[in-house]
């Protein structure tokens, strides 16, 4: 028998069925969080038929992401069209765990012409085991958070509601960080992206956390101290050097959100001017679009 055609089945079909187990992980946890985080946008959609993703939805609290923002608000809460980025975060690891399934690997000679050389481009490795496991546990810590977040009620804010949430960018930018890091630049933006935004919501979840949580008197009810704890840390990630452009677009996002919900509450511009959280966060947004469309 030819080894032939079982050379081709190989390349074309069971290299790719093993890639797709390989991944499997990484799937089944970002459908999980996005059933989860879908449910707590949408509280009506849960399904009333007797499936998992029924049980895993009847597992969700009350407390939808929005009501969470009410319960919980601060001077510092981005205006709502900044948590839209949680689906694109959800839809970049999708395209590139489903990249990284169907990318032909790159084997075999060279190039002999300019067409193969285009072919050469559009392959590549796929993601690696460390890469996909970040990702895996990026995801379960994530909904994690969503889980005890539909709890939270008024007066009644779980600390695991804070210590969940830096889990996220620990392990969403591990990939990022680790010393034998060889991530393609194709994937790395689903890593920078994931990683920059839950690193400045586990800064909002500290400002909440100081304001709401009770266990340190000192901050408890202070809104522009827990909001200038806030944009102190912001303006550390600022002031981090060689920082990638996703990373400050991220920033520049999340800052406008801050001044723009604040000029839509619909304070008087006095008060607003004297307040320093507001003033902070205009000279931070000023600070951060600078660094923006800078060269670094």
């Amino acid at each position: 028998m030819s080894v032939a055609p079982l050379k081709a089945a190989d390349e074309v079909i069971i290299s790719r069925c093993l890639r797709l187990a390989n991944h499997g992980a990484a799937l089944a946890s970002l459908a999980y969080f996005g059933l989860v985080s879908s449910t707590m946008q949408l509280p009506n959609a849960r399904m009333p038929m007797a499936t998992l993703a029924s049980v895993i939805t009847r597992c969700v609290g009350p407390t939808t992401n929005a009501q969470f923002a009410d319960f919980f608000s601060t001077l510092v809460t981005p205006a709502p069209f900044v948590f839209l980025i949680w689906p694109t975060i959800a839809a970049l690891q999708l395209i590139t765990v489903v990249v990284s399934i169907l990318r032909p690997s790159l084997e075999g000679p060279g190039p002999n012409n300019s067409l193969e050389a285009l072919n050469t481009i559009a392959r590549g490795p796929s993601l690696t085991q460390t890469e996909l496991a970040s990702l895996s546990l990026a995801n379960v810590a994530a909904t994690s958070w969503l889980f005890v977040s539909s709890s939270s009620l008024p007066g009644a804010l779980p600390l695991a509601s804070f210590l969940f949430l830096p889990l996220v960018p620990m392990f969403a930018g591990y990939p990022l960080r680790s010393s034998t890091s060889t991530t393609p630049p194709l994937y790395r933006p689903v890593f920078q992206i994931f990683s920059s935004f839950t690193t400045v919501a586990s800064c909002l979840a500290f400002a909440v956390e100081l304001q709401y949580g009770g266990r340190v008197p000192f901050f408890a009810g202070r809104k522009e101290l827990c909001a200038c704890v806030f944009l102190s840390l912001l303006g550390g990630l600022i002031s981090l050097p060689k920082r990638s452009l996703a990373r400050r677009a991220v920033t520049s996002l999340a800052l406008s959100g801050v001044v723009a919900r604040r000029f839509a509450a619909g304070v008087a511009a006095p008060a607003l001017m004297l307040s320093p959280s507001f003033l902070g966060a205009v000279a931070l947004l000023a600070w951060s679009l600078a660094k923006l469309v800078s060269t670094e």
